[in-house]
């Protein structure tokens, strides 16, 4: 079967479509939380369970994240994400509650990955990583972003991982398809 159980990660999800489960679901807020993380920065599922308290810091309506990359990538920085983004309240509940040297997210890479199938139960959490990737790969079509802003905010390590993790529509292909007139 390979890799994927249910086949390479194809279909995108959208914002309106993540509010609706996220907010249908009886998630605890410190997994709704996560699960946003996840969403908003593309990180894989064990990259958010090592941000401490300290790693959060408010500015100018936005929280920035200091949240490790994993497998030899790096970040360039915070992730910076602004407090209108749907769910970054609640990234900063949980950063507000949570006490000084503790973990905001003090559960295993298992636990998050139950998270995220109980929200999509035929998804993984790789998934929004794929999602992410994808959206921003967009940017980078439309001139908006570089390969290395994207490097630098997801943390992935080459421009070839980049392109790995776009997704194949239909979607797609109906664009192309009025596109060759």
């Amino acid at each position: 079967m390979g890799k994927y159980k249910h086949g390479k990660p194809n279909e995108e999800i959208n914002l309106e479509t993540f509010k609706r489960k996220l907010e249908r679901s009886k998630l605890r807020l410190r997994y709704k939380a996560y699960a946003v993380l996840l969403y908003w920065i593309g990180c894989r599922r064990s990259e958010p369970l090592q941000i401490l308290k300290e790693h959060v810091t408010e500015k100018d309506g936005a929280l920035f994240i200091e949240i490790p990359a994993l497998k030899g990538g790096e970040r360039g920085g915070p992730v910076e994400l602004s407090s209108s983004l749907y769910g970054v309240d609640f990234v900063e509940k949980v950063w507000k509650k949570t006490r000084k040297k503790r973990k905001l997210f003090p559960f295993c890479s298992m636990t998050g990955y139950r998270v995220i199938k109980s929200l999509f139960p035929k998804k993984t959490p790789h998934w929004l990583r794929h999602n992410r990737v994808t959206k921003l790969r967009r940017k980078i079509d439309g001139d908006l972003l570089t390969l290395d802003d994207v490097k630098s905010f997801t943390g992935i390590k080459s421009d070839s991982t980049i392109q790995h993790y776009g997704m194949k529509t239909t979607k797609g292909i109906h664009r192309v398809s009025k596109a060759l007139d």
